[in-house]
């Protein structure tokens, strides 16, 4: 049976699944297990090998205690009863039993805020109920563009590649905990400048290290999840910011982070005010 639940174990490794997924499988399997022990201990305990019969099944009732909490945590979204894992916590000093997704997007969340006091937009602040994504039509020379200009900020020490200074350890911990790419400049970096233009017809968007050096990125295509022009004879629409995203990032391989490439781009939000 464990030779049979260590082979699974074995060959799961040769694919990159949803760890959420994965962690299902595994609960399953150790559930099979345990039951494994159950049986294993009623043989010792019917053939009067009371000790030993005792000893395994103890262990199976403990194991079975795990797997519940985790059948909890993987499968459910409630809070498993007669937790005992902040007991652990204090005792061995360590974090156990804790849901790794929630504690990434606390990470997350924290990061997002420091960012926030950090990078302050240059066209002011808006109502965040009133902001909305917007999505760009990029060119060939638009692209060409960003590239230049992140390349500029990596220069001017604006943005870093070097995933924030995060050992692989850590980065293989991000990626197991919430199953997302680890990007080399973080989540974004919002630009030294940006502006948006009506140009014949077109909401056609500027960015650069400054205004004398703006060029073009990109052309708003929707506002959330309508066209522009479906919404244009309603609101009016201003640049609330312009994000660089994208470049290196890194995913769990088979056994730690592999790393891949994309093209640079730019995310927009678009804070609207209805026409009177």
């Amino acid at each position: 049976m464990f030779s049979f639940l260590d082979m699974v174990n074995h060959y799961l490794g040769y694919f990159n699944i949803n760890i959420k997924f994965k962690n299902r499988i595994y609960t399953v399997l150790g559930m099979l297990g345990d039951l494994y022990l159950f049986y294993v201990a009623f043989r010792w305990l019917s053939n009067q090998y009371y000790l030993r019969g005792s000893l395994i099944m103890l262990a199976a009732i403990i194991l079975l205690y795990f797997s519940i909490m985790n059948i909890f945590y993987y499968f459910t979204t409630k809070k498993p009863p007669f937790d005992i894992s902040p007991v652990i916590e204090r005792f061995m000093g360590k974090t156990f039993g804790f849901n790794p997704q929630a504690e990434a997007e606390k990470k997350e969340l924290e990061a997002t805020r420091s960012r926030m006091a950090q990078n302050i937009p240059a066209n002011g602040y808006f109502d965040q109920k009133k902001v909305l994504p917007g999505k760009l039509q990029i060119s060939s020379l638009q692209q060409m563009n960003i590239d230049e200009l992140a390349g500029r900020l990596q220069q001017q020490n604006l943005i870093t590649t070097d995933y924030s200074g995060l050992s692989e350890d850590q980065i293989g911990r991000q990626l197991t905990a919430n199953d997302k790419p680890v990007y080399a400049i973080g989540p974004g970096v919002l630009l030294p400048y940006f502006e948006m233009r009506e140009r014949d017809g077109q909401l056609v968007i500027f960015g650069g290290m400054n205004q004398a050096e703006k060029r073009e990125i990109g052309v708003v295509s929707s506002v959330g999840l309508q066209p522009v022009a479906a919404v244009r004879d309603r609101v009016q629409l201003y640049l609330a910011a312009a994000t660089l995203m994208g470049g290196p990032f890194k995913v769990m391989g088979r056994n730690q982070p592999i790393e891949h490439d994309e093209p640079f781009t730019i995310t927009v939000q678009l804070a609207y005010e209805k026409k009177h």
